[in-house]
Order: C-alpha cells, then sequence, then structure tokens
C-alpha cells in the first residue's frame, strides 16, 4: 500500500529544473526561456552559483498552453505535419535521473513499492491493487520464451475479461492492475497471478530472503516503471492512440521491449560478466574488447550525457547487501575499468546484470526485473494517451527517387 504521509510529502515539494533542462523541455531557446521569465510565465529561484532554477510546474503548465494554441489539424494524429514535441506529464528526465509526476524516482527508490508508483503515475484516487488479483493465466504452450509467453498471455485477456476492450476512465486503473499481476506471472512460469507486492513475488520465486536483497529488487522496480519516450513506451503510445485496448497496447511495447537494442541490453551485460571471476579477468576481458572495437554493453546512455543515477542508486544498494561478495567486491573495479578504457559510466542494465550475478538470479532474471516494472509505465503513457482526442501519425522525409512527371 502506498505510504500517504511520504507520498503527501513528496506531493509538496516543488521540483526546479537548470536553463537547460527547462529550454529542452519546452523545446525553445535558452534566450526564448529567459522571456518567457521576464513575462512573468515561468518562476525562477537562485542556484548554485550565478545560475538559476525554474519551476518545473509552471514548464508544464506553459507546455499545455501553448499545446491548446496549436490550431486544429496541425497536432500529432491529422492530417499535417507538426513540429511541437508530443507532451507527457509522466516522467521528467534530469540530470539527477528521471522523476515521476514531480517526485524523484531516485528518492521514491527507498522507500516506495511498484505498486506505490503505479498509485502516483496512474493518478489513482483509490488502490487499485487493493481488488483480488485475476483467475489464472490461460493455457501457455510448452517451450515459449520469457516474452512470448506474456505476449500470450496478454493476448488472451479478453478470455477471462468481459470487458478487456473497455476505454472507461473508472474501469482502466484497475485493468492496468490486473494486466501488471497478469504480466508477473507469465513472466516467473507461474500457474495463476498473486495479489502479493511484485518485488515480494519476485523474491519468493528466486528464494530472495526478506531484508536488504528484496529491498533491492523493490528499489530496481521503482526505478525501472519509466523513462519518457523510450521505444517501447512510445509504442504502446502509437497503439492507445489508434484506441487499441489496454492489453493490445502493452502488447506493442513488449514487442519493442523484446529487441536486443532495449530489453535485452541487461542479457547483454551478463553475457561478458560470465566471463570475468576474479580481478585479474578485469583489465584482460575489457581490454581485449576494446582491442576488438567491441562496445562495452551497460556502459554509457543516450539520454545523461554523464552518470546514470538509477544506476548509482542501485549499485549502491547493492554494495550494502549480501549475496555474492566476491563478485560484489569486483563490481567497483569493473566500473573504474569501464570509465577509464570507454569514458563512461555504468548504465540501468549493468546495474541489472549486477543484481542478477550477485544475487545468484536465473537467467534472465535482470530482463524480468526490467518488463515486470516498465509495466506500470507503459499502463500510464496509455492511460495518459487514451485523454488525447488524435492520433498519432508522424510524417515522414521523404529521400527516394522522384516521380517522373510529363512536361
Amino acid at each position: 500500500m502506498i505510504n500517504i504521509d511520504k507520498y503527501n510529502q513528496y506531493m509538496s515539494e516543488p521540483v526546479y529544473l537548470s536553463a537547460r533542462e527547462a529550454a529542452a523541455e519546452l523545446g525553445v531557446r535558452p534566450a526564448t526561456l529567459y522571456a518567457y521569465v521576464s513575462r512573468g510565465l515561468i518562476r525562477s529561484v537562485p542556484g548554485p552559483g550565478k545560475q538559476r532554477r525554474y519551476d518545473a510546474a509552471d514548464i508544464r503548465q506553459l507546455q499545455g498552453q501553448r499545446a491548446e494554441a496549436v490550431p486544429a489539424g496541425s497536432i500529432a494524429g491529422t492530417d499535417k505535419p507538426h513540429s511541437q514535441p508530443l507532451t507527457t506529464s509522466l516522467t521528467l528526465i534530469a540530470e539527477d535521473g528521471p522523476w515521476y509526476r514531480g517526485h524523484s524516482a531516485v528518492e521514491l527508490a527507498g522507500s516506495f513499492s511498484l505498486e506505490a508508483v503505479a498509485n502516483l503515475l496512474w493518478e489513482c484516487e483509490t488502490d487499485p491493487f487493493s481488488r483480488p488479483a485475476p483467475r489464472r493465466l490461460p493455457d501457455l504452450p510448452e517451450g515459449l520464451g520469457m516474452m512470448e509467453r506474456l505476449m500470450v498471455a496478454l493476448a488472451g485477456w479478453p478470455l477471462q475479461d468481459r470487458a478487456a476492450y473497455t476505454h472507461s476512465p473508472a474501469l482502466l486503473r484497475d485493468k492496468g492492475a490486473a494486466l501488471v499481476r497478469v504480466a508477473c506471472a507469465a513472466l516467473l512460469g507461474l500457474p495463476e497471478p498473486e495479489a502479493l507486492p511484485v518485488h515480494i513475488q519476485l523474491a519468493k520465486a528466486w528464494n530472495v530472503l526478506p531484508g536488504p536483497d528484496a529491498e533491492l529488487l523493490r528499489a530496481a522496480l521503482v526505478l525501472a516503471a519509466d523513462h519518457e519516450f523510450n521505444t517501447s513506451a512510445f509504442a504502446v503510445r502509437c497503439a492507445a492512440s489508434t484506441r487499441a485496448p489496454l492489453h493490445a497496447a502493452l502488447i506493442s511495447g513488449l514487442g519493442a521491449f523484446s529487441g536486443p537494442r532495449h530489453g535485452a541490453h541487461s542479457d547483454r551485460v551478463t553475457a561478458w560478466l560470465e566471463r570475468i571471476q576474479g580481478e585479474e579477468d578485469v583489465d584482460r576481458e575489457l581490454g581485449a574488447m576494446l582491442q576488438r572495437g567491441e562496445a562495452l554493453p551497460g556502459f554509457g546512455h543516450a539520454i545523461y550525457a554523464g552518470r546514470d543515477p538509477r544506476a548509482d542508486c542501485l549499485l549502491k544498494l547493492a554494495a550494502a547487501g549480501l549475496g555474492d561478495q566476491a563478485f560484489a567486491r569486483l563490481v567497483p573495479k569493473l566500473t573504474e575499468a569501464g570509465e577509464a578504457l570507454y569514458g563512461l559510466a555504468p548504465n540501468i542494465d549493468f546495474a541489472f546484470a549486477v543484481i542478477q550475478r550477485q544475487l545468484g538470479l536465473p537467467e534472465e532474471a535482470g530482463k524480468v526485473i526490467f518488463c515486470a516494472g516498465r509495466m506500470v509505465g507503459w499502463v500510464a503513457h496509455a492511460l495518459e494517451q487514451y485523454r488525447l482526442p488524435d492520433q498519432i501519425r508522424s510524417r515522414a522525409a521523404y529521400i527516394g527517387e522522384r516521380p517522373r512527371r510529363g512536361k
């Protein structure tokens, strides 16, 4: 259950952005940002040194006003092209990590459950996870991989729920909670969903004892919940904009997530980590990868110019945990070598792989954590997109052969 006192505390704390972050959110130049401040549209406060900080709530409000001012027919989903970015009130990516509806995900990872984060992202008035879990999963063919098992389970959702195709706001949050539980059961290979918190279900299935290691799973799920318009979230939104039902929109996200450049990143980290058995292996293995011109999976991030705060948070928690302490002592050496040889800091995929190795979790456990957490974000994106009137319809810049028309 959500901790109401902590939730209210987070809700009352304002969020401030740097000039670069605020300008990027609005899609304007810094000079335009300063003009908005001078006109009283955005509040600013003193920051470190001579810098200023800008109120994120004002940024969001101005974004909404600008979106409303765009003439009909010129926004996403209509026949005319648009230059305005798609907007969201779910997650802001800042230098210190993602912020879920104005609340630092890194701070939420200290105490919130995935279910509490879902309540926050979905703007729930009552907790949809207080309802009973769905009935048994549909019979799944043997031999399916983890992601295929989940896709088939979601595709069979209408067999269990006669309101599976609803778009009623009064019902969709309950559907979201039910589908998160279905996803957890399918990912873990369980015959039926459970009403326990997701991190407890993972710990139970993987024989992780209550305490620091189970708390590490909880924090990892929270930090995996959402990361703005990544490929899978955008796929969910595209499907939701066509008014596909919630379970089908989630399948769209799973299709994107299943690619080796998205959800399988932690598997690629696990592959090279398996070659590291002792300190003497670190420089040799990473140096050999560098000489072969290979990338170092788990290091660097397309969004964060510096460090991935989610990874730093999880690696710090892992260092204080239990599990394979011999491997835990190697992790600082691995991060140091990655930064020294590649000039890159570890990202959250590296953290997922470290958790899998240190806790002795089964194959693809890092991907399970990532997917189970991200289900909450996908539901949030679908709910937000359902409230928007237009279908997402991007236009292409054609670079092929031009038509040969007669004179």
